[in-house]
């Protein structure tokens, strides 16, 4: 057995949270605004040695996979955020692409949802949304994975590179468009993807 632990990048700045949430938002800014909710609930934590890193800095990427060999993870899964070729959080996965130095295996997680403000105040409102259009997007969206299945970090199963997709039930083509991406990874070489 082996772990992989979910990551996810918004541990950094980006125009859209400057946007939505006000400039400067990270995560960070949730931890440091957390409140006790119960007698002994030890809130806000605040990470060790006051180490609220930035995820766009390398260094950070590097002693994270360190960390996560020293204690047995295997493995990260990137959160990945696509909306008809808009991305959000991409950096940090771009930078460990570019990066040898940041040695642990990994896999992506495409998280398929609109990104509305119900986390924050229950609302509806949507920020981006999620379409699922036609082959020329979906074409797109594989060509842009395509560079991270061909590194030699990227975690397969059976000659195929693994693909977690969040909330594939809300993805009304499924079935034609994970056919084509298996169609597409065959013409790369793979033996096709697997998809969990």
């Amino acid at each position: 057995m082996k772990i992989i632990a979910y990551y996810l990048p918004q541990f950094h700045t980006f125009p859209e949270n400057d946007k939505w949430w006000g400039e400067g938002f990270t995560e960070w800014t949730n931890v440091r605004q957390a409140k006790p909710l119960f007698k002994g609930h030890n809130q806000p934590r605040i990470p060790l040695g006051g180490n609220y890193y930035d995820l766009t800095d390398e260094n950070v990427l590097i002693w994270q996979a360190k960390l996560a060999r020293k204690y047995g993870v295997y493995g990260f899964c990137y959160y990945h955020y696509w909306f008809d070729g808009h991305m959000l959080m991409q950096k940090p996965m771009e930078l460990m692409l570019k990066n040898k130095k940041v040695d642990l295996p990994f896999c992506i997680c495409w998280a398929n949802e609109n990104w509305t403000k119900a986390w924050a105040d229950y609302s509806k409102e949507i920020l981006i949304s999620q379409t699922y259009k036609n082959r020329d997007d979906w074409k797109r969206h594989f060509e842009y994975l395509l560079q991270f299945f061909e590194d030699e970090r990227y975690i397969f199963l059976d000659g195929k590179p693994v693909l977690v997709i969040y909330r594939p039930d809300l993805i009304p083509t499924l079935k034609e468009m994970l056919e084509y991406w298996r169609e597409l990874a065959k013409q790369h070489g793979f033996a096709g993807i697997t998809y969990m």
